[in-house]
């Protein structure tokens, strides 16, 4: 039982108090009136609240849900902690489905973001390990720039490696954006200041996470061209060396992350893991080679569906163009 007293200046207002904050099935236990000053009080009770049943049909399906996100993410070999965090998040969300449930977990655990790709936004610098599909997200990237009606330009710094400024400049000529030359990373900024466009798209070198001395150039060029670093990290790589890789170039500067070559890889629980330890923003998805439709937006709803497939089997799905939340 609830006890309650209620002081005021006349009783009318005592007992407004009392309807208020116990309702109307309060029962008045006394009144008094204080001498001298003239105030009201009344004592009040009121039944406590009875127990909730528990949802037997609810805890069912939390512990079915349970069991089947747990088999995925460790079909995707995510890290057992996280799985179990995961799980936790899972409980008590009334009645979702199980990729529901997974979805507000990841939110809850991951950072979901769209890319700044608006007129007068910072130059976007994609920075990643050899063979991260960099070159083809800046493509990508540019695509959607086009579509939204944007006047894009591209550098490439990557004139290193073999073939490499020559894939940049296929892709230039196909989506008819400017191509500019920076020789060397430290060479970006004075690049840019020849550079009129509403946004601009840097393409950078393979770098090795673990080369501290690149890493650091890495961050000052980024730093000096006042551009957002942007991580390419490519699906399919363990949880340890994803996260480990994240983490890295977070430290030099980067803000979020596209996972690319989600389409030729079956297990995602490196993107998971990087996105949790490293706290990158997920930004988008590279879902195929095609330059035009490649790219896709990713939510905790996509991403659910990436790891939880509706089919028994555990194939990643093709992640559907335009899902995003």
């Amino acid at each position: 039982m609830k006890l309650k007293t209620f002081t005021a200046s006349s009783m009318p207002e005592a007992m407004q108090q009392l309807r208020e904050l116990l309702g109307p099935d309060a029962v008045i236990l006394s009144t008094s009136t204080e001498k001298g000053s003239g105030l009201v009080s009344i004592t009040a009770a009121i039944e406590d609240e009875p127990p909730v049943t528990p949802n037997k049909a609810a805890a069912v399906d939390d512990l079915r849900h349970a069991d089947r996100i747990r088999a995925a993410l460790r079909f995707h070999r995510a890290p057992d902690d996280l799985i179990e965090r995961l799980i936790g998040r899972t409980a008590g969300l009334g009645d979702v489905s199980a990729s529901k449930a997974l979805a507000g977990a990841l939110g809850a655990e991951l950072a979901f973001a769209p890319p700044n790709l608006k007129r007068g936004a910072r130059p976007l610098l994609l920075a990643g390990p050899p063979g991260a599909g960099k070159s083809a997200t800046v493509a990508k990237l540019c695509a959607r720039a086009r579509l939204a009606g944007l006047d894009v330009a591209v550098i490439t710094a990557d004139t290193g490696k073999a073939g490499g400024q020559e894939q940049m400049a296929t892709f230039a000529r196909a989506l008819e954006v400017p191509l500019h030359l920076a020789q060397e990373l430290p060479a970006l900024a004075e690049a840019l200041e020849a550079v009129t466009a509403d946004l601009v798209f840097i393409d950078t070198p393979g770098l090795d996470p673990f080369d501290s001395s690149a890493v650091a150039l890495l961050a000052d060029s980024a730093r000096d061209a006042e551009a957002d670093c942007i991580l390419a990290l490519p699906a399919g790589l363990d949880a340890s060396e994803s996260a480990e890789t994240a983490l890295v170039f977070k430290e030099a500067g980067a803000t979020g992350m596209f996972v690319t070559k989600i389409d030729v890889t079956r297990r995602l629980g490196g993107i998971i893991s990087a996105g949790k330890i490293s706290g990158l923003a997920l930004l988008g998805a590279g879902v195929a080679p095609t330059i035009a439709d490649g790219l896709a937006p990713l939510g905790p709803i996509a991403l659910a569906r990436l790891l939880l497939p509706d089919s028994a089997s555990m194939a990643s799905p093709t992640l559907a163009m335009g899902t995003q939340s």
